[in-house]
């Protein structure tokens, strides 16, 4: 009954609810709505820059990482235009900057590490001895434990591969989802669960 709710809602109004109280059903019934329209916009980019899809696919993932933390989209400079071609407008220029990032990553170092999301425990390490590595460990361990078992499984998978590349190839994907036994489309659902876990928990440890 209460994601019924939300299907009902306009485009704006779940946008408002998620920039002002990161609602979590109102941005999935958002994602829901817009992602086969910027799925599609990544991979005809990708196709027209000879880049991989999987760069797209994981690039439009991003877009929406996006939606949850931007404030930029304002409902009162629609100016009577049509709210649904606006915010997919407003979509199209995030993944765009997206794709400039990425071509941009590409000139640098390769040798250069990606940041995880444990990067964050390093402002608790740098508050804490040399000798208590095994605190670190034992912190880490714990934050772990937040997860179930299937969002344990993608976000060390994101952890072992993002140390070296900040796109996972659609390989990896594949495999996830053969493993989990779940669809290749479940497993950004669960990367989330499991990021909105994570940084909750190491914000916690960060205190």
């Amino acid at each position: 009954m209460l994601k019924t709710k939300y299907k009902l809602k306009e485009d704006v109004d779940l946008l408002e609810l998620i920039r002002d109280f990161d609602d979590d059903f109102a941005y999935e019934e958002f994602v829901n709505r817009f992602h086969p329209i910027i799925e599609k916009e990544c991979l005809n980019k990708c196709k027209l820059r000879n880049v991989d899809k999987h760069i797209g696919k994981q690039i439009c993932h991003d877009t929406f990482d996006k939606v949850r933390t931007s404030k930029s989209f304002k409902k009162e400079k629609l100016n009577g235009k049509e709210a649904r071609s606006a915010i997919t407008g407003w979509l199209y220029r995030i993944s765009s900057n997206l794709f400039y990032d990425y071509h941009n990553s590409q000139k640098t170092d390769i040798n250069n590490v990606n940041e995880s999301y444990f990067d964050d425990l390093i402002e608790y390490a740098n508050e804490v001895s040399a000798s208590s590595n095994a605190e670190i460990r034992d912190i880490t361990e714990n934050i772990l434990t937040k997860l179930n078992s299937k969002e344990r499984e993608v976000i060390i998978t994101d952890f072992e591969y993002k140390r070296s590349q900040k796109y996972l190839p659609e390989d990896v994907n594949e495999s996830l989802s053969f493993r989990l036994g779940v669809k290749k489309s479940s497993i950004r659902k669960i990367r989330e669960r499991a990021i909105v876990k994570l940084k909750k928990a190491i914000d916690e440890v960060n205190k």
